[in-house]
């Protein structure tokens, strides 16, 4: 077994970064990883090469401490990549804070999302399918679903004695029986015909991910969208989280009365009427603005607000 050990400072990437906030924060890409002796994991691939990564961090832009496990010999400098890639760390967030300060009806957002980045997916394919598992769905019921089916068809990786497993490949969740013994046993519901027919599709089509991620915002929501079980919100969560396309704004429900209190004076607007608004106010930072938008409502008490008006 080989193991690494290195450190990624706060003045390794623009702005703020929580591990445990951004980690917690319900973004459908994956579930959250492992929590273990305070230390978060996961199992990263590259290539052939598994390793085992460790990452804890005290406290809010504190030194993040990286341990890495593998059975052949580890990139250091590639871990760091993916790390910084999935925790959006080469994004400099501080012109997200400066556009904010900009708009007086987002003023006091900054200030309940200090940390919070995008938690983005490894695996374009796991994102589609946690997308769609998470539609009309508690954070709690989605993210165990796609937590048991990683378990039971994932391939299975022992690192110090503990198994870990990867999200399976698109051709093996293909061959998961739609059944209430196959897919169904996994709580996804009527989803389950819904996630097996848009992996067909992905599968059908050659080079499916990479197109995507070539495409424009516009271009990749009218491909990803064609896919089983895949609305507009949903497809906004997949081109956000799977493919980091940053203009993306998943309209749901809350974040629909949350901006039509903010912006329309608490007049309910259609869902597409709330994304081409997002479109052109927010552009590049759509994405954050709705993250943060859904995180400020909870933590600010806007949640319980807009309940009551219902």
């Amino acid at each position: 077994m080989q193991s690494e050990k290195f450190i990624i400072e706060n003045d390794d990437y623009f702005g703020d970064f929580d591990l445990r906030l951004t980690l917690n924060s319900g973004q459908t890409s994956q579930p959250p990883w492992l929590l273990e002796n305070n230390k978060y994991c996961e199992v990263l691939k590259f290539d052939d090469t598994d390793v085992l990564v460790e990452i804890s961090q005290e406290s809010l832009n504190d030194d993040l401490i990286v341990s890495c496990y593998s059975e052949c010999d580890i990139d250091v400098e590639n871990v760091r990549k993916k790390i910084f890639y999935i925790f959006d760390l080469d994004y400099d967030i501080t012109e997200v804070y400066d556009f904010l300060d900009e708009n007086k009806e987002l003023n006091d957002v900054y200030k309940f999302n200090k940390g919070l980045r995008l938690f983005k997916a490894q695996f374009p394919y796991e994102c589609i399918i946690s997308s769609i598992c998470s539609a009309n769905n508690s954070i709690k019921r989605w993210t165990k679903s796609i937590t048991d089916i990683k378990m039971a068809y994932g391939d299975e990786i022992l690192f110090n004695n503990r198994k870990y497993h990867l999200f399976p490949e698109e051709k093996v969740f293909l061959n998961i029986p739609d059944s209430d013994d196959g897919l169904k046993s996994f709580g996804v519901g009527y989803r389950s015909s819904y996630m097996l027919n848009s992996t067909k599709k992905i599968i059908d089509e050659v080079d499916f991910h990479n197109k995507i991620n070539k495409c424009s915002y516009s271009e990749a929501f009218d491909k990803i969208i064609e896919l089983d079980g895949v609305g507009p919100k949903v497809a906004d969560c997949i081109l956000l989280y799977g493919y980091n396309k940053h203009e993306a704004y998943p309209v749901d429900v809350w974040i629909n009365r949350i901006t039509s209190y903010i912006y329309f004076k608490g007049q309910k607007q259609t869902n597409k009427k709330i994304m081409g608004f997002a479109q052109d106010k927010f552009g590049e930072y759509s994405g954050y603005v709705q993250l943060y938008l859904f995180n400020y409502a909870r933590l600010s008490g806007l949640t319980e607000k807009l309940k009551s008006k219902k």
